[in-house]
Formats: C-alpha cells, sequence, structure tokens
C-alpha cells in the first residue's frame, strides 16, 4: 500500500471532513470534465455567430468574363453572381452585424440546362455536380475563394461552405465513368438513403473508395483555403456511419472548431437528436421554428403555445446547437407568406433574434425581399447602387434593415438573448411575455389592437425599453397593435 501523500493517493477535504481517492480515479474524472467542458467550448464558437446565408450566383456580380449561360430574363438561368462580387461586398453584411457568411456549392457543375417549363433550368444555384474536384468557373477560381476567406477573416467573420455528398447533376459525366458509384433509374431504393432524391443519380457513399474521394475533394478545399465550416445538404439522405466517418476525417484534418451544420427537412430538435447524440453534426437547421411563428402570426396558434414551444424548443445536447430561421432557397420567404405585412414580420424578426442557437438571415430578407414560391423565391439581391449587377426591379426596404441591424447589435451586447434560459413570463391568445435570462424580456402583441402592461409582469417601471419593432419611438406602457419589444430589467 503506498505511503499517505503520494502521487497515487490524493486527500481530498470535503466540509470538515476528508476522503481518498486514486489518482487514476481522479484523472479519469478530469478527463471526463474536460470532455464535457471541451463541447461547451466547441458550441461557443458558434452559438454567439448569426450566419447570412447567400446564393452566390443571385448576390453580386464581380468578374464579368466569367458570365457563362447568363440571362437576367430567366429566372432558371445564371444571373452572374461570382466569389469576386461577394468579396467586394462583404461590408454590406459586416455593416448588418453578420458574423458568419453561408454561400451556396461552387464545385464544377453540369454545363447543360434541363428542360423546364419556366425556361432552361441551368445548375446556378450550385446542388448539380459535376466535379467535386473542381470550382465553377462560371463562380470563380480557388484563388476567389482563398481572397473571400481572407477578406472575410480580416473583417472578423466567418465562411461556412454547400456541401453536397449525396448525389450528383443531371447527366454528370460520372453516369459513364464511374456508374459504379452510383444508383440511378431502376437502382434507387424506397428508403431515405437509397432513393434518387428528384431523380438525381444518388452517390453510394457506403462504398469506402466513394467515401475516401469525396473526403478528399471537400476536406481538401477547405484545408487549402482556410474555410470554417460546412453547411451539409441533404443529411437524411446519407448513412449515419458515413456522418460518423466524416466527422473523425473532419476533427483531424480541419480541428474541433471546424462547424458542422446539417440540413435535415423539417427537423426540430426531435429529429436532430440522432445526429447529435453520436456528435456527427455541431448544428442542425431547425425547420420547425418558422412554422411555430408562421402559426401564431395567422392566427392559426395562441401566444401560449408559441411561449411553451420557445421555452423548450432548444433542450438539445451540450456542445450542439439548432438554427432558426424564417425561410430559405427552398420555400417562399416569410414576408411573402405574410402578404408583405411588414409589421407582422417584424415580429418574426424580433423572435428569430432573441432565442437560442444560431440565427439565420437569408439574403435580401434583412431589406424586404419578396420571393414567393419556386423560382421567384430565388431573386437577386437588391442594391442600393444601380451599377450592382445582377440587381433585382423590386425596392430595398431599408426601415426593415434598421430593425434587424438594432436586433442584432442587441443580441450580440445582451448574453440573455443567446442564452438558454427562457421561460413564459405571461401568455394569452395574442400576447406573449418570454423571459430571457435573468434580466430580459420579450414581449409581444400579435393583435390588431393595443394592449396595456400586463400586471403579472409586475411594475414596469422596474423594465428598461431596449427595442421597438414599431415605426414610432415607444414609451408608454401601452403596447402597441403588431409590436415586438424588447425590455431589459433595471431596478429590483
Amino acid at each position: 500500500m503506498p505511503a499517505p501523500g503520494s502521487i497515487s493517493d490524493l486527500t481530498l477535504i470535503y466540509g470538515a471532513g476528508s476522503f481518498l481517492m486514486s489518482a487514476d480515479r481522479m484523472i479519469k474524472i478530469i478527463i471526463l470534465c474536460a470532455m464535457f467542458f471541451s463541447a461547451i467550448v466547441q458550441a461557443s464558437t458558434w452559438k454567439d455567430d448569426i450566419l447570412y446565408f447567400v446564393m452566390l450566383d443571385r448576390f453580386a456580380d464581380g468578374d464579368s468574363t466569367n458570365n457563362q449561360d447568363v440571362d437576367l430574363n430567366n429566372t432558371l438561368a445564371f444571373h452572374g453572381g461570382d466569389l469576386k462580387g461577394l468579396r467586394e461586398h462583404l461590408g454590406e453584411i459586416k455593416e448588418l452585424g453578420a458574423t458568419a457568411i453561408w454561400i451556396t456549392p461552387i464545385v464544377q457543375q453540369i454545363t447543360h440546362p434541363i428542360g423546364n417549363e419556366e425556361g432552361p433550368f441551368h445548375p446556378h444555384h450550385g446542388y448539380w455536380a459535376n466535379d467535386f474536384t473542381q470550382i465553377d468557373p462560371r463562380y470563380g477560381s480557388e484563388q476567389d475563394l482563398n481572397d473571400l476567406v481572407k477578406a472575410a477573416h480580416g473583417l472578423g467573420m466567418k465562411v461556412i461552405l454547400d456541401i453536397v455528398y449525396n448525389h450528383v447533376g443531371y447527366g454528370a459525366d460520372w453516369e459513364k465513368e464511374k456508374p459504379q458509384w452510383l444508383r440511378a433509374g431502376e437502382q434507387c431504393g424506397g428508403s431515405a438513403v437509397t432513393l434518387c432524391l428528384s431523380g438525381l443519380p444518388d452517390l453510394r457513399t457506403e462504398l469506402p473508395e466513394v467515401r475516401q474521394y469525396l473526403f478528399d475533394a471537400h476536406i481538401g478545399l477547405a484545408e487549402r483555403t482556410g474555410i470554417d465550416g460546412f453547411r451539409l445538404d441533404t443529411v437524411m439522405h446519407v448513412e449515419h456511419d458515413f456522418w460518423q466517418a466524416h466527422r473523425a476525417e473532419v476533427r483531424k484534418k480541419l480541428g474541433k472548431d471546424f462547424l458542422l451544420l446539417g440540413e435535415v427537412w423539417g427537423a426540430d430538435k426531435f429529429t436532430a437528436r440522432p445526429y447529435f447524440q453520436d456528435d456527427e453534426m455541431d448544428a442542425i437547421f431547425d425547420f420547425t421554428f418558422s412554422d411555430h411563428i408562421l402559426g401564431y402570426l395567422n392566427g392559426l396558434g395562441s401566444a401560449k403555445r408559441l411561449g411553451r414551444y420557445l421555452s423548450r424548443r432548444h433542450d438539445v445536447a451540450a456542445g450542439h446547437l439548432l438554427a432558426p430561421f424564417l425561410s430559405n432557397h427552398d420555400m417562399p420567404t416569410l414576408l411573402a407568406m405574410l402578404r408583405g405585412d411588414v409589421d407582422r414580420y417584424l415580429l418574426a424578426a424580433t423572435l428569430l433574434f432573441s432565442v437560442e442557437g444560431m440565427p439565420v438571415i437569408t439574403w435580401g430578407e434583412e431589406v424586404g425581399r419578396t420571393g414567393k414560391a419556386w423560382p421567384y423565391n430565388r431573386e437577386d439581391m437588391a442594391w442600393r447602387d444601380p451599377a450592382v449587377k445582377p440587381n433585382a426591379s423590386w425596392k430595398r426596404n431599408e426601415f426593415i434593415r434598421a430593425k434587424y441591424k438594432a436586433l442584432i447589435n442587441l443580441r450580440h451586447s445582451n448574453t440573455d438573448l443567446r442564452g438558454h434560459l427562457s421561460s413564459v413570463a405571461y401568455a394569452d391568445k395574442d400576447v406573449l411575455a418570454l423571459k430571457r435570462g435573468e434580466k430580459t424580456l420579450l414581449l409581444i402583441n400579435r393583435s390588431d389592437h393595443g394592449v396595456n402592461w400586463p400586471p403579472e409582469l409586475g411594475n414596469s417601471d422596474h423594465w428598461r425599453l431596449a427595442f421597438s419593432s414599431g415605426s414610432d419611438a415607444a414609451t408608454s406602457d401601452m403596447i402597441s397593435a403588431l409590436e415586438a419589444r424588447i425590455y431589459i430589467k433595471e431596478h429590483y
């Protein structure tokens, strides 16, 4: 038996007593604690971020010499946006307050259009790959990506690249060159993993040689360019052991802070659980967030129901995140679904920047883009300067942008709005008071008439108004129709 006080015996004092613990056991506990806190630290590198999503082709044209297949009169053609154009307009995103940028895929696309009743359908969106090892010249070059990443990092912003592991484009070269790597036609299965999504040739990601090829292509590009994360497309259509192997490769080559943000259509905290329990993803898009918000704003759900949802929506494994959003490139904008009602839209924006997770802004939402159903939900960005191309015909709403900027600034300065603590302080049919943290209160009135400060919230003099979604500076205890407010508690 070792002598008391030796390295293999540790005496720990607890209160008035003491107990002996072996050094081996102590080391194991320390390692487990380190692993736990490492996960929290990893999440903290992204949990405070605000992500701005850009469909590259629809943003800004910085190099007209690569404008192949550009037709501004065809909603399904290329419109000329590229990596140089995005780099030249990073200031627009930085000034808004976003801290990270997600860009659509840039790998080489198929070169032929697909027939569609709307016109020739070109792969402007980036999701119909032909060669994963090359960047499509219509978006720019690898050097352009390097330059973009360096410029973004210089402004304190991160860059996330959209990656597709599930499929290639219609008629891709692999259909002839590597047919054994694909499922197509009668080979397509009936499960989520083996189906050919929208008839696209499905990659056999269960094959080791396919996996290694894809890992080398995408992770290799990340190593060379210094991007900060992947947005992973169609996650539910790829097997879990692929994502587990992918995580291991990413950790090995790119480090623990490299973000893996997965798209699982319709996901919420329950759907995300299988991807978090084995640490396949760091974050998953929260599709149900916009569904609940739209239901509340359209009168299909009560404030009580919304409050219950918001107070529980982010119960996920430590070190992982849900990413709420109002709309994306596969659905109409929320403003369109609200029929252009800016007041209601700003209630939704207030909620977006007041909940836990990593909020996502889709290009143009912050200036009132009203894209309806596909393909009109993929409109060009609108710019103040008419010389910037492509430039949409719809008019920017600078009032919305000012409110977005105010909300983002408040979120950055207020840890409660980014934190985990969330509880319903008051709710009825139309009015919701959601307490965030210890000193922040979100108060929303969706009704068509003003309401008084709910007495259940105590003395209103104890709260300072920090934000109002209204057009006039709100100072009274009367919360206007269709108004959202954020208060900070100053007296107890």
